[in-house]
């Protein structure tokens, strides 16, 4: 009976620790450590912008509008549009739209997906940051500027993070799912440092790599987590702002997408569990926690179940209620605590039945990736998801 006992609570404590309790302990942690508004630099640095596409003909006229429309120093940036072999108008509609006088280059990858273009774009940059951004994304006239700033905060910040959110027309699940992903990175930065970056923009020291792994298949989540094991900083900015304008349209889209990247994210993470002694404690308990949450949540959580199911047959009502209460309360704190997190732009305030699908649809997400992960293998190139008919309209909606 004792050893039962003793399995229900190590099982309700592990289930406790990923679910809320890891949240419960950064957020804590953030009171103490909260910075400033960072504060723009006496000098710019020189900023390499690296622009990965693909068969982007409906989106690449608009970013290279987003990109003309940043508000920073003309001689310190130079853009690189990379193609990875377009079959489309991609490429001549670069040429045809591109001014001669214009710092921007378009250069060809000689191999396809994503990781070998940002590769081909890393043996060419200049600038003493590289920032990263999708065609999809669209960013505010200042992102650069604030990218500056934050890092100029601190030398041991090695990677910044736009803070990214979908575009209006998103459905309300997939903006409440953007609303809480994003505070749990907030409250990670203010803590210490955020486990991940989003690919929409990111940016990160000349310093830190050469090129990523040919096998990266999540770019953003591999950045955060290589200047985390190094013991430097990763910041998800409030400040430096971008939408992403291609979304999930339907569950069967937001399951699939969520999915993968769910998939990826787990995969980045494995690939630094070998240089956890080099790590700092704080690193260590994220990676750690991160790969519990979607690797040992679902056998936790069905053996859980199990016992509990055994427990009371046995009679032991007492353990079990007193199990299934710790949860809940620790529930209600999270929650709570969500609730006190501010978002840079100002929060919707979305109904009961969308923050409960969201909640039960984040937990099996990361139960279907922990039991597939054996035989879900994926590519850094993936279907995308289709353009909104109105992507132009919330493109100048957000330029503000």
């Amino acid at each position: 009976m004792w050893l039962l006992v003793f399995i229900f609570f190590l099982l309700t404590f592990i289930l406790g620790w990923t679910l809320f309790g890891y949240v419960i302990l950064i957020w804590f942690l953030g009171l103490f450590r909260r910075r400033k508004k960072p504060n723009f630099p006496d000098k710019w640095p020189v900023i390499s912008v690296i622009v990965p596409c693909y068969n982007e003909e409906e989106y690449i006229l608009n970013k290279l509008a987003d990109i003309r429309a940043l508000d920073y120093p003309k001689e310190c940036v130079e853009v690189f549009f990379v193609d990875g072999g377009s079959t489309d108008n991609t490429v001549s509609l670069l040429k045809n739209n591109i001014k001669n006088d214009e710092p921007y280059n378009i250069v060809i990858s000689p191999n396809k997906g994503k990781i070998h273009q940002i590769n081909y774009a890393l043996s060419k940059v200049k600038g003493d940051i590289i920032v990263n951004t999708d065609t999809d994304s669209r960013l505010k006239k200042d992102a650069l500027s604030w990218i500056a700033a934050e890092f100029a905060e601190a030398p041991d910040i090695y990677v910044v993070g736009a803070y990214c959110r979908p575009s209006n027309d998103a459905m309300d699940i997939e903006k409440y799912y953007w609303a809480t992903q994003n505070k749990w990175r907030f409250m990670e930065t203010d803590a210490r440092s955020s486990s991940i970056v989003i690919a929409q923009c990111y940016a990160f020291r000349r310093g830190l790599l050469e090129k990523f792994p040919d096998d990266v298949v999540a770019d953003d989540v591999y950045i955060a987590f290589l200047a985390n094991s190094m013991r430097y900083r990763t910041t998800y900015s409030r400040y430096a702002i971008a939408t992403e304008m291609r979304v999930p349209r339907s569950y069967a889209e937001f399951f699939s997408h969520k999915f993968r990247k769910s998939n990826a994210f787990l995969r980045e993470t494995l690939r630094f569990l070998y240089r956890l002694p080099e790590m700092g404690d704080f690193c260590k308990m994220m990676l750690l926690t991160r790969i519990a949450q979607q690797l040992l949540l679902p056998l936790t959580f069905v053996s859980w179940l199990l016992i509990t199911g055994v427990l009371l047959t046995m009679f032991r009502f007492d353990v079990v209620i007193f199990g299934i209460l710790t949860l809940i309360i620790l529930l209600v704190i999270t929650n709570r605590i969500f609730a006190f997190v501010r978002l840079p732009v100002k929060e919707k305030q979305y109904p009961l039945d969308v923050v409960v699908k969201v909640y039960l649809f984040t937990n099996f997400i990361l139960f279907v990736t922990g039991i597939s992960y054996l035989f879900f293998h994926q590519e850094s190139t993936y279907a995308k998801i289709k353009q909104s008919n109105d992507t132009d309209n919330i493109f100048q909606n957000n330029k503000g």
